[in-house]
């Protein structure tokens, strides 16, 4: 037998079914024509009932038939009797499939039809390919099958969808089957989900920075308490649990170390959890709005349902990200219009100016599904045989994704950081993703491609380090973020910053805005995050002076100001201020203030004295 997976039970599985055909059902494997197939009459309830079951989700069936029609397979719908209620593929190909059992009616239960695709999906629950060899009915050796189970809402299996092929031996058509149809009973499954329990909330759950493109959110539904209600076919997986039933009844806190409730107060609507083995979990608020939204995606010039342009106002978190800075507010402004239509573009920028940030807003400000944004550091990739695999894979699931439309997949995303050191292995790569969607993208599922870089890539491109033609494919547009030094109003920026770290307004004294203003600010953004986060903690949490700043940032002198302000009334910074100032921001603690301001306690005792500085009632 030629098993294409390497997972543990896949081969005794096959082995195992081979053993019940031949001893407990005495099947005779040279039988010349072995399916059995049902009367119309019998199938029609069958059908009726499955696309019940299904939620009427003929459009995802349909969307498969027409794939399985240009890759020369043919798509069969079963249900859990294993009962073909649905064959489409290629018109003149689809009669040797026929004259070979797969046709309408036709039965696979493993007790007439011996060791398939569709009966393994349906027995081990999972996805399953049998190769030509693998099938116990020689009739069946020149096909391939890969078949994968549907599931309700309740985690029962319904039935299976399944793609035969002519068996060409190649692994790359079993992975491309099996991660289509996958995608596909996901699909389907979440809907029903999402039907059954749509008065409560909704969570996804995924594995965090998992190298597959393909991978879908499992969903799990909470009640107002944070108690679950239900879970998706493998959410289990992900709590190390045996089953789904073992997450029903328990609190999601407990199960995932997350408070669902939290969600909510946090602005992406995503958390990370750090799980005891080391690995992390990503967790999202899956609800979707109601009335629901319109659908993403890249449309052609001339379509007919093409949307007119628009203007929108920027969203919170882009707003936050260009805070005093129209220069800024243009780029975000810029980069939400390539992304809405899927153009690929590049974000280049100083390091800390904000671009995993102008990232995430693009993200959350298309409500998108965070399991589906696929992020690659080219800094990270080698040229060995195990990251060129890797880089062939996400490659190929580029072109899945593609061909499906956003219905089916939605939107995915891949953002490669440091664009300019990724190895030539993968420009070349990349280049065929790229120019495969030039100039129409297939469909509405077409993935949206960016790059992030801290220098211009066009620097590398006339160094020879990257392709020119890769450039102008990708760099469709540059969206230029400027460095802190570069921002009109610095003020309004690091007031904003300060209230969203201390979660209320703070006030930030004009002696040490002024230090602010006067720093050059290597870091950019980052970096002003990390000085005024300092300064919050060691001062009073609610003011911050020039005291406050000391040993985290060094003042420069008014006549070396590099960042634009606001203009500052300055009436200097004497010893009475700083004195206050320091007391203030250690609450009146004066061996803290004294410390701060590097002088003994009886010396601050004295000066208080001096300048008449008293304890506030």
């Amino acid at each position: 037998m030629t098993g294409i997976s390497l997972r543990p039970g896949v081969e005794a599985a096959l082995g195992a079914s081979w053993e019940r055909c031949e001893r407990k059902y005495k099947l005779a494997r040279d039988t010349a024509r072995p399916i059995l197939r049902m009367q119309s009459t019998e199938v029609a309830p069958r059908l009726e009932a499955m696309t019940e079951r299904t939620g009427g989700r003929n459009g995802i069936f349909r969307q498969l038939s027409g794939i399985a029609a240009e890759t020369g397979a043919c798509m069969v719908l079963t249900d859990i009797d294993g009962v073909l209620l649905r064959l489409e593929g290629p018109e003149h190909g689809r009669v040797i499939f026929e004259q070979n059992g797969i046709a309408f009616g036709s039965c696979w239960d493993e007790r007439v039809a011996g060791t398939n695709g569709v009966s393994m999906a349906l027995s081990e629950g999972k996805a399953f390919t049998v190769c030509g060899q693998d099938h116990y009915f020689s009739l069946l050796h020149p096909f391939s099958c890969t078949a994968v189970p549907l599931f309700d809402a309740e985690n029962r299996i319904i039935g299976a969808v399944n793609f035969s092929m002519l068996d060409r031996g190649n692994k790359a058509d079993y992975l491309f089957a099996r991660q289509l149809l996958g995608t596909a009973a996901d699909r389907v499954q979440h809907l029903l989900f999402e039907r059954q329990f749509k008065d409560a909330m909704i969570l996804g759950v995924a594995p965090q920075a998992d190298r597959d493109l393909m991978q879908n959110n499992e969903l799990v539904a909470v009640n107002e308490d944070g108690i679950i209600l239900g879970s998706t076919a493998r959410a289990h997986l992900l709590a190390d649990a045996d089953d789904p039933t073992q997450l029903k009844g328990k609190a999601f806190q407990t199960v995932f170390g997350a408070d669902a409730a939290i969600l909510d107060k946090v602005p992406e609507r995503v958390v990370s959890v750090r799980r005891d083995g080391g690995s992390s979990l990503q967790i999202t608020t899956c609800n979707r709005p109601a009335g629901g939204g319109a659908s993403l995606g890249w449309r052609p010039a001339g379509h007919a349902d093409a949307p007119k342009p628009v203007r929108r106002r920027l969203g919170l978190s882009f707003r936050r990200l260009s805070h005093g800075s129209e220069q800024m507010a243009t780029m975000c402004a810029r980069a939400q219009a390539c992304f809405r239509r899927a153009l690929p573009f590049v974000i280049e920028g100083p390091s800390g100016t904000g671009k995993s940030s102008l990232v995430a807003a693009l993200v959350e400000g298309e409500r998108l599904n965070a399991s589906q944004v696929m992020t690659v550091d080219c800094a990270s990739l080698d040229d060995t045989p195990e990251d060129r695999a890797y880089f062939q894979t996400l490659v190929d699931q580029a072109r899945i994704a593609g061909a499906l439309s956003a219905d089916l997949l939605g939107p995915v995303t891949l953002v490669f950081e440091n664009i300019d050191e990724m190895p030539k292995y993968a420009q070349a790569g990349l280049r065929s993703v790229l120019d495969e969607f030039d100039p129409a993208p297939a469909s509405d599922g077409v993935p949206r491609i960016l790059a992030t870089n801290r220098r211009s890539l066009i620097e590398a491109v006339e160094q020879g380090a990257f392709r020119d033609d890769l450039y102008f494919l990708l760099a469709r547009t540059v969206v230029s973020l400027p460095p802190l030094t570069a921002r009109e109003r610095l003020d309004r920026l690091a007031i904003d910053i300060a209230a969203s770290l201390a979660g209320l307004d703070i006030e930030i004294a004009p002696e040490a805005m002024e230090t602010l203003c006067a720093h050059h600010w290597p870091g950019n953004v980052r970096e002003l995050r990390n000085v005024l986060q300092q300064a919050l903690i060691a001062g009073d949490g609610r003011r911050i002076s020039r005291v406050d700043l000391s040993g985290v940032i060094h003042f420069t002198p008014p006549l070396q100001i590099k960042a634009p302000c606001a203009r500052i009334s300055h009436k200097g910074y004497d010893e009475q201020t700083m004195i206050s100032d320091a007391l203030a921001g250690a609450r009146w603690n004066v061996s803290q203030a004294a410390r701060a301001l590097g002088i003994g306690r009886a010396t601050i005792h004295r000066k208080m004295k001096q300048h008449g500085i008293t304890r506030p009632d």
